[in-house]
């Protein structure tokens, strides 16, 4: 449903630790939603092309981690839609 991003960030058949792993970002489930309800998210925080020319990726990722997350979850509760915690895309998973 995510196009590409769905591809790159979670392999074809993800074990439930992979697809939780997959989710931490937040880009694929404000993506997922915005595909659904156009505009629902409307800021995303899409990782840069090549990680490489960041200096600090860590601190990306985490930035991009509470915007998205926090965005989908306000998005989703705002809709009435039956939500997570944040905290449920870390059970499980080794976060690095």
């Amino acid at each position: 449903m995510v196009g590409v991003a769905g591809a790159k960030d979670l392999p074809a058949e993800p074990s439930e630790q992979e697809f939780r792993l997959g989710l931490r970002s937040g880009i694929i489930l404000c993506n997922v939603l915005n595909k659904v309800y156009s505009g629902a998210v409307p800021k995303v925080v899409e990782s840069p092309c090549d990680s490489a020319l960041v200096l600090d990726g860590a601190a990306l990722s985490a930035f991009q981690y509470f915007e998205n997350v926090r965005n989908f979850l306000v998005a989703v509760q705002e809709m009435g839609i039956p939500t997570f915690e944040a905290s449920d895309l870390e059970q499980g998973g080794k976060s690095g």
